[in-house]
């Protein structure tokens, strides 16, 4: 009954197209009842198993909240395996579900209401910009519950109270608010309808002292009221991590194909589906984002041929591999032949000549993903009887402004589904289900998600030098191969 989100930034996103902004009627959407397996704080993506054991992908849009404990909550608040009915909007073809909200029927928690305000005062609050004239910028807040909005920061939203505006993207993080944000003033504010969900009843018009790029109509914004500190967030959630160390995930940095989609003359996963596909060109490399991303369990493969079966249709596919593609399996150089059947990998896709996206530039298992994009995932709670453990994804410790080192919080947390099946290594020694240890840091690989199974651990390494060992083995057995 329980899976593990593997999928999170570039598989999950939604775009938010500038002077396209706007607010949504509960009419619009459906309830789903399900219970929540997994969730990406940063990407605000997740997934939930509703009561017929189909697995959900979905992805929040800027006014999107949660609601949980009878009040407005981030992600990060609501723990796994939460009983919930998710009210989603309309699936994009091949996409996420567009979550808007949750109910949990509750009677309103005030300690969690407080601690919600508490993470919007050091982020600053979200909306979205109406209009630009002059150097004056307007811009409606997002809520999904405007009465407790009012009695939060009402005081504060009052004409000629101080504020900073901060340009942010459709995930609502930050790039450096100290920098790309302009102080003003608010010269005049609006109350506005509430029968639209996300809508906060406020709209403020302030007066800064420089328009930048990003104050443009229907794009996102944090906005750091009288009083409030503007400041980065944390590392890993801000989009460009000021003060620290180089960001070595790649899926947290700033995905330029989604923020900067002009400059990319193809279709990609984040961006431009008015556009083609990139078609590849022989002899030459696929350009960076070019690539379909496309999840499936290994079947079987040899040479520069494979098969895999799509995850969630279990439909087949038959890929070839290209002359400049690469293998990685367990974060080193591989062959098809190396991947073990029941596998789930990710592959970098492009179409054939009939516009079948058949022809592979990348293959890579889960261990990979996690071990080159520095993350571990660490164990918080497992229940060997019912064959399930929950892992918070963890970044390594990096060096803070003050030159100190510190370990970021965990971006994810997801619950993954252990069987008799799963091998548990620790360096060369099996380990059993009851072996594994709260706070122990693992890699993993898993299965797909498919109809009827859902996904499961196939193999957990427990500690660093477990994986790096199982790395290079894989490496020694890859140039051996070589030498042939």
């Amino acid at each position: 009954m329980f899976t593990l989100l593997l999928r999170f930034a570039l598989a999950i996103t939604i775009t938010t197209t500038a002077g396209a902004a706007e607010f949504v009627s509960l009419t619009q959407t459906k309830k789903v009842h399900g219970e929540l397996i997994s969730v990406d704080y940063v990407h605000r993506t997740g997934q939930f198993r509703d009561d017929a054991g189909m697995c959900v992908d979905f992805a929040m849009p800027p006014y999107a909240i949660m609601q949980y404990r009878g009040v407005e909550a981030d992600l990060r608040e609501v723990p796994l395996g939460t009983m919930l009915t998710f009210v989603l909007l309309q699936q994009a073809e091949g996409g996420p579900a567009r979550l808007v909200t949750t109910e949990s029927n509750e009677p309103a928690d005030p300690g969690l209401q407080k601690k919600f305000e508490e993470f919007t005062k050091v982020r600053g609050v979200a909306g979205w910009i109406d209009k630009t004239e002059g150097k004056e910028v307007t811009v409606t807040f997002f809520s999904g519950n405007p009465a407790a909005f009012e009695k939060a920061y009402g005081s504060a939203l009052k004409k000629d109270k101080s504020v900073k505006v901060c340009v942010a993207n459709d995930e609502l993080r930050t790039w450096n608010p100290p920098v790309d944000g302009e102080s003003g003033t608010i010269t005049n504010v609006v109350r506005v309808p509430t029968d639209r969900f996300g809508c906060s009843g406020f709209q403020i018009t302030a007066r800064v002292s420089n328009m930048l790029e990003g104050f443009r109509r229907g794009s996102v914004v944090r906005v750091f009221l009288d009083g409030w500190k503007a400041q980065d967030q944390f590392y890993g959630e801000s989009l460009m991590g000021y003060g620290f160390g180089r960001m070595m995930n790649q899926e947290l940095v700033e995905n330029v194909a989604k923020e900067y989609p002009d400059q990319f003359p193809f279709r990609t996963d984040v961006s431009n589906t008015h556009l083609p596909w990139f078609r590849l060109k022989p002899g030459q490399a696929p350009p960076p984002f070019s690539e379909h991303l496309v999840l499936g369990e290994w079947v079987k493969g040899s040479g520069n041929s494979g098969s895999f079966l799509l995850e969630r249709t279990g439909t087949p596919v038959d890929f070839t591999l290209i002359p400049e593609g690469k293998v990685r399996h367990l974060n080193a150089d591989a062959t098809l032949e190396n991947i073990p059947a029941g596998t789930r990998c990710r592959f970098h896709l492009y179409q054939d000549e009939a516009g079948k996206f058949t022809l592979a530039s990348l293959v890579t298992d889960e261990f990979t993903r996690l071990a080159s994009n520095a993350t571990s995932l660490q164990i918080e709670s497992i229940e060997p009887a019912a064959g399930r453990m929950q892992v918070s994804w963890q970044l390594p410790e990096v060096k803070n402004y003050n030159g100190d080192m510190e370990r970021p919080p965990s971006f994810a947390r997801s619950l993954l589904i252990l069987t008799d099946t799963t091998k548990i290594w620790r360096m060369d020694k099996a380990l059993k289900i009851t072996d594994l240890k709260r706070g122990d840091l693992i890699l993993v690989n898993v299965s797909a998600e498919l109809p009827g199974k859902p996904s499961r651990c196939t193999e957990v390494w427990v500690g660093s030098e477990s994986a790096k060992a199982a790395t290079d083995a894989q490496a020694a057995k890859h140039k051996a191969r070589s030498k042939r």
